[in-house]
């Protein structure tokens, strides 16, 4: 598989994940999220980073995984 297509799967993926969590666990607005929820939040970023973009640790592919994640935001949008 390409690997930018590859970094593209891998970041929707991650991004319907963390939305389908986060609205189970009823924080679907961000004035409702207290300091830990903002610390668990940046946790679970860091972990699955790798998990978007695997092998690839260049710039393209942090720039494609994170363009993929404004995509898929603006898309999924309420």
């Amino acid at each position: 598989m390409n690997p930018i297509l590859d970094v593209v799967v891998r970041s929707v993926c991650v991004y319907l994940f963390m939305v389908i969590a986060i609205r189970l666990f009823g924080k679907n607005q961000l004035s409702q999220l207290n300091a830990g929820d903002v610390v668990l939040l940046l946790l679970i970023s860091n972990a699955v980073q790798n998990a978007m973009v695997g092998e690839n640790t260049s710039l393209e592919g942090g720039i494609v995984a994170a363009l993929v994640l404004f995509a898929a935001n603006f898309t999924l949008k309420d």
